[in-house]
């Protein structure tokens, strides 16, 4: 924002300014950091687009600069450039900054060519063919970590990192993070011990859709969990790597003993999911792995959704808060990922079992 036009600047920061019993405040200060980090980026995107085309005066008022000829011009430099969601989301963040910078304007216009083209657009990328079933993520979460501690060729930093692999998979199957909020988790401050009992709680200032996420991790997770904290993310605090810079009680650490990165947390997850033998997971898609899962495993459950994923949308957010909190909602979750792990290591059992039956009767028959 440091290069916006003064004028820009004035009236985005007006649009921030808290309200009282008198005055309601600005358009924007209500919404979530990240969503004021989203809609500035894509104004910010806008003015770029103006002056790369000759078009931005820095004396013309917000207002001024937005019309339907520019918004067209500036869709077909976007679809030359974009694909998919993306282009739709440049016209939302557009439309939500004018809704800022002029909320006497009716900008609707805008907003109703981003729905338009929502309703019209076909994803650049098919993720059905990507999603794995999140008890299949979440059990090889713990096969990661049962390697890192059996493997003797490991070095100490390497059985540390492949660890705490292994943990960030098994939690993000179980608790469904939005990459920003993963990768901020501190100790004592989101994640918090009572007892023997382990707490997410992440303010609602911290949420893109400006809810308070909390959530009790399970008996198996935390036992991991503690094992991360008091054995292995010491060895990692001690590394020094060429990156290093004071990790402070952020509870992912990586190789280099600084805090994990949100590009760590992409390069762990695309490499370890290669081995389930379909493409490369992102962390956001464990998301829809797990909606999908709770729909086809138990559809008892397809309420509890929208909860443990943080939805955003107020109309469908209330009628699912109202029927689970977020930590009720991942109690249940959780209930689930054990059940299907559970009914798959029966399964694998008793395939073991009939093998070694058919092989004691081809003994008896030779």
């Amino acid at each position: 924002m440091d290069d916006w036009p003064w004028a820009d600047r004035a009236l985005w920061a007006l649009a921030h300014k808290p309200g009282d019993l008198l005055d309601p405040g600005g358009v924007a200060a209500g919404w979530s950091p990240a969503t004021r980090r989203k809609t500035a980026a894509g104004y910010g995107r806008y003015l770029r687009w103006l002056e790369e085309h000759g078009e931005l005066d820095p004396a013309a008022a917000p207002r001024d600069r937005v019309s339907r000829e520019r918004l067209a011009a500036y869709l077909a430099n976007l679809r030359r450039v974009n694909l998919g969601h993306t282009i739709q989301n440049r016209i939302q963040e557009l439309g939500d900054a004018m809704r800022a910078l002029a909320p006497d304007g009716d900008w609707r216009w805008i907003l109703r060519a981003a729905a338009r083209l929502r309703a019209s657009t076909v994803p650049a990328r098919d993720k059905r063919s990507r999603l794995r079933p999140v008890a299949e993520l979440a059990a090889l979460g713990y096969q990661l970590m049962k390697e890192a501690e059996a493997d003797a060729g490991l070095s100490g930093l390497g059985r540390a990192a492949l660890y705490r692999d292994g943990l960030i998979i098994a939690f993000l199957a179980a608790h469904l993070l939005r990459l920003r909020n993963l990768a901020s988790l501190r100790i004592g401050l989101h994640l918090l011990e009572q007892g023997e009992r382990q707490f997410l709680k992440i303010p609602a200032g911290e949420t893109k859709a400006g809810r308070p996420y909390e959530a009790e991790l399970s008996k198996e997770l935390s036992q991991a969990m503690t094992h991360y904290l008091r054995r292995y993310r010491p060895v990692l605090l001690a590394a020094r790597g060429r990156w290093h810079a004071p990790a402070g009680d952020a509870l992912w650490i990586s190789k280099d003993g600084s805090a994990c990165s949100c590009i760590t947390f992409e390069n762990v997850i695309r490499r370890h999911t290669k081995k389930l033998g379909a493409k490369p997971l992102t962390p956001h898609l464990f998301r829809s792995c797990a909606a999908t899962t709770i729909a086809a495993e138990a559809p008892r459950l397809v309420e509890i959704v929208p909860a443990i994923l943080g939805h955003g949308s107020r109309a469908t957010a209330e009628r699912y808060y109202n029927l689970a909190g977020s930590l009720e909602a991942t109690r249940a979750h959780s209930g689930v990922l054990a059940e299907i792990r559970q009914s798959v290591r029966s399964m694998s059992g008793g395939r073991k079992r009939r093998g070694r039956r058919r092989a004691a009767d081809r003994s008896i028959d030779s």
